[in-house]
């Protein structure tokens, strides 16, 4: 099931970077060759960047594609690898899970006061949400992690 989640968010995240593509063209082409740039184009690609980066970290993460530094955990035994993983998965889990629960937060007080972008008024509170369900799915990317490590799955 988190694997399905992690995928779909992926697929959004692959979407929006179709998306920030053919923005980014739209606006060249309008405003070299045309004379007419893409309204608010810096924002859409800017707030696009919230979908890609954030709903593809929690697949990126599953398929072990996220920057590690190992060499100095991979000489430790087996105890103290353990140790290690359980510890940093650990401090992960209540980074992320801050970071959901502010997210939604961040994301309900820009919808009360309807806070929106400077050029297009396209409202603000999606993307924080995105951002909160990003981190959510990395907390149950999170706990699966831990529950392979305790299991011995992810020592190998």
């Amino acid at each position: 099931m988190v694997e399905r989640m992690a995928k779909a968010g992926t697929v959004v995240a692959c979407w929006a970077a179709i998306f920030i593509v053919g923005v980014t063209f739209a606006d060249v082409i309008g405003s070299k060759i045309l004379n007419r740039p893409v309204v608010g184009s810096y924002e859409l690609v800017m707030l696009s960047q919230v979908f890609v980066i954030g709903l593809a970290g929690a697949h990126v993460f599953l398929r072990g594609r996220h920057v590690q530094v190992e060499f100095f955990v991979d000489m430790m035994p087996k105890w103290a690898k353990v140790a290690v993983m359980v510890f940093v998965a650990g401090l992960s889990l209540f980074l992320f899970g801050i970071l959901t629960v502010e997210g939604l937060l961040y994301g309900e007080s820009l919808r009360k006061v309807k806070e929106t972008s400077g050029t297009i008024n396209l409202p603000l509170f999606p993307f924080a949400y995105v951002l909160g369900i990003s981190a959510f799915l990395l907390v149950l990317v999170l706990i699966k992690h831990l529950i392979g490590i305790f299991k011995g799955h992810a020592l190998s």
